[in-house]
């Protein structure tokens, strides 16, 4: 119930003494299974309830999934692996289902918790009349970018590329973050991430710093210099030396015949014109062997890297 009050001394014509307060202090009941409208959830008005969703439930409510964009079985897999690893969280995200009772919003949600075999609090919203179901989830999706950079990081978008590079490159899986079959982590997991390699901050700010300005498309991405920096770093190089290295290859100042750095530009400036392309995968083995070559004095013309080949990771 809402109620205005007005603060001691204050006659009624002073409007700006009123505020309106909240004195309902009731809290809203969490339905279970059993209640009566769980089976059958329909309403002719909007209504809101809050539910323990359960496994059981949620494959009842599945059966109600008529007419509904296309199911992802790679979506609801990933929902259900964080649910599983217990980094799934109750936001505040709805189930909606229309005046008819059928499903019009999460699916993938009811999926992930019936092969997960969680439980979870959520908000469920009833008696959406069907003609807004083209309405229903159109905003536009928060990306990893935009959650890091909400927690105060910079570069959120550079950051977050060059995390997921190093998860590939730390776990001798680099083909799993930069083919075809690249797979896909949450936002919570790339969260994870950072808390485990907090140092990509400092691998992403020495990118954007050593990449050249003005000069367009720079001949390695940002994201790709970071996870470079931090490799090189990592086996106990010293910052300066892989700044050496990367403000080189980024530049190509002063560079003689023989020197590999010269030849990983050759083959990078030569698959940047159009109609060439350069799988990232390739780009990074390129620019891991030009450095086990240029670190320990070693010469070539010609570099060259082939898919088949093992992938030069850094010891």
């Amino acid at each position: 119930m809402f109620q205005a009050i007005r603060r001691g001394g204050l006659t009624e014509t002073d409007a700006t003494s009123y505020q309106p307060i909240c004195r309902e202090s009731t809290r809203q009941h969490i339905c279970r299974s059993g209640c009566h409208w769980i089976e059958e959830p329909i309403d002719e008005s909007m209504t809101q309830h809050i539910v323990l969703l359960t496994p059981e439930i949620a494959l009842s409510w599945l059966k109600r999934n008529d007419i509904n964009r296309p199911f992802s079985r790679g979506n609801a897999r990933l929902l259900a692996d964080e649910m599983g690893a217990g980094r799934w969280k109750e936001n505040g995200e709805s189930i909606v289902f229309d005046s008819d009772g059928m499903l019009i919003d999460g699916q993938h949600r009811l999926q992930a918790v019936l092969n997960s075999g969680r439980e979870y609090l959520v908000p469920v919203v009833t008696g959406i009349a069907a003609a807004v179901r083209p309405t229903v989830d159109t905003g536009r999706k928060r990306t990893t970018a935009n959650n890091l950079s909400m927690a105060g990081e910079a570069n959120g978008a550079t950051l977050a590329a060059a995390l997921l590079l190093w998860k590939g490159y730390e776990s001798r899986q680099v083909q799993g973050v930069t083919g075809n079959t690249f797979q896909k982590y949450s936002v919570a997991s790339i969260m994870e991430f950072l808390d485990q390699w907090p140092d990509m901050r400092e691998a992403v700010r020495r990118a954007k710093s050593l990449i050249p300005k003005g000069h367009g498309r720079a001949v390695i991405p940002a994201s790709e210099v970071a996870m470079l920096w931090y490799a090189i770093v990592d086996v106990g190089n010293s910052p300066e030396r892989a700044d050496e290295f990367l403000s080189s290859v980024l530049l190509g100042h002063n560079l003689a015949p023989g020197n590999p750095i010269l030849a990983l530009r050759r083959r990078l400036i030569d698959h940047m014109r159009p109609g060439m392309r350069m799988a990232k995968r390739e780009r990074l083995a390129l620019a891991l062997k030009a450095w086990q070559l240029w670190s320990t004095g070693q010469r070539r013309q010609i570099l060259r890297w082939e898919p088949e080949q093992d992938f030069p990771y850094l010891t």
